[in-house]
């Protein structure tokens, strides 16, 4: 009888886990406009995106949309999960999201605007990858790996001819890292190049 009392609380423990671990992993919700954050589509919380995940999550943005009277234009356009998947191991990893996002986003902006200076790819290019600041590669940057990375950065577009325009104006770590953790996730470093991007068209 007391191993039944002692197991009965383990039952409640793991029943409890289970209900609320996929709850926590779901908790992101998916924003009406801009860039679709990696944790969003994540929804299992593995650290990639699948397929089924890639398009449940656009499907239902496009379904609440829809249900707003607000349809998505262009939405038959849209770039297929083959389009971000660059290594072709059918998932999405986080820098591959953000580089499909960016390049997404650039086409749009060319669409728009034509055929204005320093509005093609090249622009996508000239923005850094998220590996390129998470130095240890455990998927988070904390601030002396942000300084470090940018100094390297910076030398080496010096060596190759290029000058880093406004480098007085640029964004310190605590500007990215917007809930004050201490760290820059991959969702903060997409949006503060979205941002970027966004100032240097108007």
């Amino acid at each position: 009888m007391s191993i039944f009392r002692q197991l009965i609380p383990v039952g409640l423990l793991i029943a409890i886990s289970s209900v609320f671990m996929p709850i926590g992993a779901q908790s992101v919700e998916i924003p009406e406009r801009g860039p679709i954050p990696f944790a969003a589509y994540d929804k299992d919380g593995s650290g990639q995106i699948s397929e089924e995940e890639f398009k449940a999550v656009r499907g239902e943005r496009m379904a609440t949309q829809a249900a707003q009277g607000r349809p998505m234009l262009g939405a038959a356009e849209s770039p297929a999960f083959s389009t971000f998947d660059t290594n072709g191991d059918g998932q999405l990893s986080p820098d591959e999201l953000a580089a499909g996002q960016r390049a997404q986003m650039e086409k749009r902006r060319g669409m728009g605007m034509g055929q204005g200076r320093g509005m093609g790819p090249g622009m996508a290019r000239n923005q850094p990858a998220y590996s390129e600041y998470d130095l240890d590669g455990d998927g988070k940057i904390v601030e002396q790996e942000f300084y470090e990375a940018r100094n390297k950065r910076i030398n080496e577009r010096a060596q190759q001819g290029y000058q880093m325009r406004n480098l007085g104006n640029a964004p310190s770590f605590t500007d990215i890292d917007t809930d004050g953790n201490g760290e820059i996730n991959v969702e903060e470093f997409s949006a503060h190049q979205f941002q970027r991007s966004q100032q240097n068209t108007q």
